[in-house]
This record gives structure tokens, sequence and C-alpha cells, in this order.
């Protein structure tokens, strides 16, 4: 017979005795019921005699909330990224400490919600909210699979994620920072990123039959993951249908690209097969973003700007192309996004497929004139 205990304020504890696993470990399923005493015994006995018309048997209701974690993730390898694979598994690593001792049947909102309270108090709201989802699409799956007869998850909500607003560079700076990024050996890479706003894995993983030098473009078809400099499985190298875009060079990048091409050819690699290689990197590998994120703080710091990251340069050309009255469906066509991303990401700016350069010099005359004239410009 199933036990009852009061816990207080219209709260019991149902406990229903399942057997012995293999091991001979007594397996039990936990429940919270609210209610009268009387409902409880009611239901207790219910849940009992539905336990044990399981066609699995009442041994799959004992399954604990981390096991079913730790068993879902397993089974989630091979059909996501393997870099969203690692994130999930984090998060299953996080949330068994926490919920694992949930049994798995009859969770409900109320006990995700006492077991969540106060938990990763030093994680960043962000990432503590992906820790949540990750658990809602754990348990939703379970309740796909009928595993369990309801999703309790529906009844959580992770922590609100204040909207941060990155620094970027304004024109004036951005050009101070490629001025200042000259000397460098990657200064070509830090000037594509800062005036066509692509991601660092699509610079890094250009290959030369990417780059029309006669029609000045680049064709971006491909992510790299920059963690392992390594190509992203097949059907995963771009990260959204739109990331796959022509992007119009300025004439200064194209003669870059051009001579980085020639010095190319006369080393080792031969024409026959330099279409392959990736534009940036050495042999077949592509180039580390360690040494991109070196090269734009060597420049910031010679320009005497304050840090930014690499992916701040990108937000930095939306926000140029934004402020500057660039018609949204052109800017997201650059960008890789859709013109509703581009609403949302660079909302706090609203204002072409053309880099930045020919904007940046615009400024630059301006900015001299101006001088000349007082300012009347």
């Amino acid at each position: 017979m199933p036990s009852v205990r009061k816990r207080g304020d219209g709260r019991y504890t149902i406990t229903v005795y399942l057997g012995t696993d293999d091991n001979g470990r007594q397996l039990r399923h936990y429940e919270t019921f609210y209610g009268t005493e009387r409902q409880a015994k009611r239901y207790a006995q219910d849940l009992d005699a539905r336990l044990r018309r399981d066609p699995a048997g009442p041994r799959k209701a004992a399954i604990s909330l981390g096991e079913y974690l730790q068993r879902w993730v397993r089974e989630l390898r091979g059909s996501v990224s393997e870099r969203a694979w690692e994130t999930y598994e984090w998060h299953v690593r996080r949330l068994v400490p926490v919920v694992g001792h949930l049994s798995l049947y009859g969770v409900t909102a109320p006990d995700l919600r006492a077991a969540l309270a106060g938990a990763y108090p030093e994680l960043a709201p962000k990432t503590v909210q992906g820790i949540y989802a990750t658990l809602r699409a754990a348990i939703r799956r379970a309740a796909a699979d009928q595993i369990i007869p309801h999703d309790p998850s529906a009844g959580i909500r992770a922590p609100r994620v204040p909207r941060r607003r990155r620094r970027v560079l304004t024109p004036a700076e951005l050009a101070a920072m490629l001025d200042a990024a000259r000397p460098y050996k990657y200064y070509i890479v830090v000037r594509i990123l800062a005036l066509t706003g692509m991601r660092l894995g699509e610079v890094l993983g250009l290959r030369w039959s990417d780059v029309d030098l006669d029609a000045g473009t680049i064709t971006v078809r491909r992510s790299i993951d920059t963690r392992r400099r390594r190509p992203k499985p097949e059907g995963d190298e771009a990260k959204t249908a739109t990331s796959v875009r022509t992007i119009r060079l300025d004439p200064e990048t194209v003669d870059l690209l051009a001579g980085l091409r020639r010095a190319r050819l006369a080393g080792r690699v031969t024409p026959l097969h330099i279409d392959d290689r990736y534009v940036f990197g050495p042999g077949d590998r592509p180039l580390g973003e360690y040494s991109v994120r070196r090269t734009l703080n060597a420049a910031l710091a010679r320009a005497g700007l304050p840090h930014i990251r690499v992916h701040d340069l990108r937000h930095g050309a939306g926000s140029i192309l934004v402020a500057d009255g660039v018609d949204l469906a052109t800017a997201a066509a650059l960008l890789g996004h859709t013109p509703e991303t581009l609403l949302r990401v660079y909302a706090h700016s609203l204002r072409s497929g053309e880099s930045l350069a020919g904007r940046l010099a615009a400024r630059r005359d301006c900015d001299t004139d101006c001088d000349r004239d007082g300012g009347r410009h």
C-alpha cells in the first residue's frame, strides 16, 4: 500500500513502493499532492494502481530526473552540432545536483521551482537561462515520448536577462583602429571583419574559391568551428539560411587579397590546389581565433581605444549601417540576418550589400570639411 505523509499547508508526500532493482536496491516513487488528507489517500491508491498497470512495469516510474537527463543528453549526441551538444552536456552536469533527486514521473512545477530557487548564484543570468531551456527541452521530450503524463516545465520561468548594450566603435574610432592595425600581419582579417560585419567563423572559413577578385566580391558559404580550427559537420556549415550571401568589397581590400593570393602562389601551394585552401591560415588549417584577437587588441591599444570583442566589430558594422539609414533588407543581407532579426538586434541604432569603407571615407572627408569651415556642415 502507498504511504501518505502530511507536510503542512495542505501538502502531502505520497510514496509508492515499486520493488527492487537488479542490485537489490529498493525503488520508490514520490509525488507531492495538494488538497485534503482524504483526497491525498484516494489519489495515492489511484497512483499505485496506475503505476502497476504500466506496460513497462513499475520500475519505469522509479527513474529519477537526473538519470533521465543523462540518458537524454547521451541520445541527443549526433543529432545536433558537437559544440551545441557540449553546451547541453554542460547544462545537464549543472542540473543533476540541483534537480536530479526528483522523480521523473511525478515531478511537478512547484517541485522544480523549489529545487531551482537560489541555484546558480555564481552564473550569469544568460547562462542560467540556457540551463533552464535545456531542462525544459528534456522534460518536453519525456512528455512527448509519453514517459510522463504531462509537461511540468511550463510552470517554471528562467531569470530575466537585462539587455546589455555592447560597446561598439564609432565611425571615427573604427577608422582610427584600422589605421593602427595596418602594420600587423592579420590586418586584412580585422579589416574584413570590421567593414563587412561577417562573423569570425565565416571570415576564417573563406576558401580561395569563395573570392572573386575580378568582381571584387566574396561569397560566404560556410562557417568554421573557431575553437577547434576545423570545418563544421556537413549541413551545419552556415549558421542560418540567410548566412549564405555575396558581399561586395572595397578596392583596398580587393588589392590586399590579390597580394595575398600572389604570395601564396609564389609559395608551395600550386595553382591547381589553391582554390581549395583557406584564404587565411597555414596549410590545410584555418587561422586560429587567438591571432585575430591579438591583432585587434594591439590595434585598439595603439589607437588609444577601449577594449572590445572581435564579435563587437560585427555589431559595430550593423550599428553604422542602421544609423546611416541603410534600408533594412540591404543591411540584413550584408550581415546574413533576416530583417526581423536586424530590427531586434539593432533597434537601438535605427539607419548597403556593400562594405563600410566608402562610408568611413565619406565621414572622414566630412569631418575635415567641417573643421575647415568652422563646423557648418
